[in-house]
């Protein structure tokens, strides 16, 4: 058995787990789960009972074969594995935040929208805090539907925070959030990451933060447009990366060009942001995952979509490379490995 496998059979083992509960306990990205649930049943190692699914005695043989024992949950109960609690200030921090969060616009799948739970969202604000990234630093977000530069203002702790920004609907929110907050270190501007960069954000900012789409032409469109707006050896960057959709081998890719780029890895946090995807509307729009998934999926029961949290720090000015051929449509948001959105 390789990785994938594994997990989901020590899972099985541990207790029966419906479709989405077994996508949160392995590493593969979608396209292999989907094709490993489909073996295993085909083979008779497992079956389905109404929404959960079963090890039969086959697949309880064969795990035993394979000396694997049942799943024992190991993460920590107090931090749920980010490794930062939201203590002192960021209680309050996130107290308001989700007084704000609640009335922002819906995530809509044209930009390839899904937010972040609130807890995740401010628990990246105390990472990038922890690690000396906040207090008296120019930070810039490209693409922000999860509002973390909100979230960072009521910190009152950076200096200044710009929002780059393609949908209309969050460029007014925001603006409308600083001005009614007074928040007069906050601007906001609608930003298609496909153009070049402006001018005026080269150069001028200690720490980026992204959230990008998973295609290799559109996370390296997004690495670039940041690392031009650095200002040089020491500034850092964070952005999420998911193994759902993002193989080993896209991954290995994607740390190439950063290593390329004059940025070192110094944190990967594993499965440290949780999506509030749509539940109902996720199996009714048919998204591939659900197209290619065996039988038919029932409705989520839980928040099944997380990605890992990068830290990067420039060792140098960051290289840019060229970039050519920019995808005009979909095909910036959408590749064999994107079963969670909408060609």
């Amino acid at each position: 058995m390789n990785r994938t496998q594994k997990q989901i059979f020590r899972t099985l083992m541990a207790k029966p787990s419906t479709f989405w509960q077994l996508i949160r306990e392995q590493d593969g990205h979608l396209a292999y789960f989907t094709q490993v649930m489909e073996e295993m049943l085909t083979l008779g190692l497992a079956r389905c009972e109404g929404n959960y699914i079963y090890l039969t005695d086959k697949g309880k043989k064969l795990a035993q074969d394979q000396g694997l024992s049942p799943l024992q949950t190991l993460i920590c109960p107090t931090c749920d594995g980010k490794t930062v609690t939201l203590q002192g200030s960021f209680s309050r921090v996130l107290e308001e935040f989700e007084e704000i969060a609640r009335q922002r616009p819906p995530a809509i799948a044209e930009f390839d929208q899904g937010y972040v739970d609130t807890m995740s969202t401010v628990a990246r604000v105390a990472i990038m805090y922890q690690r000396g990234d906040l207090e008296n630093q120019d930070i810039l977000l490209i693409g922000d539907d999860d509002l973390t530069g909100i979230a960072i203002a009521l910190t009152g702790m950076a200096r200044r925070i710009t929002v780059l920004e393609v949908d209309d609907r969050l460029v007014e929110f925001i603006d409308v959030q600083a001005r009614k907050k007074g928040w007069a270190n906050l601007s906001v501007h609608r930003y298609d990451v496909r153009h070049p960069l402006p001018r005026e954000f080269q150069g001028q900012y200690d720490t980026f933060l992204i959230d990008p789409v998973e295609t290799l032409p559109g996370i390296s469109l997004f690495l670039s447009r940041c690392a031009l707006s650095l200002r040089g050896k020491g500034s850092a960057g964070y952005f999420g990366l998911t193994h759902l959709e993002a193989s080993r081998d896209k991954w290995y890719l994607i740390q190439k060009l950063i290593l390329d780029m004059n940025f070192v890895i110094t944190d990967i946090i594993h499965n440290f942001q949780e999506y509030e995807l749509e539940k109902e509307g996720f199996v009714s729009k048919n998204y591939p995952l659900v197209q290619r998934a065996f039988g038919r999926l029932p409705v989520p029961d839980m928040n099944w979509y997380t990605s890992n949290f990068f830290r990067l720090e420039a060792v140098g000015r960051p290289r840019v490379p060229e970039q050519e051929n920019i995808p005009a449509g979909r095909e910036f948001y959408f590749d064999d490995e994107a079963y969670a959105t909408l060609p």
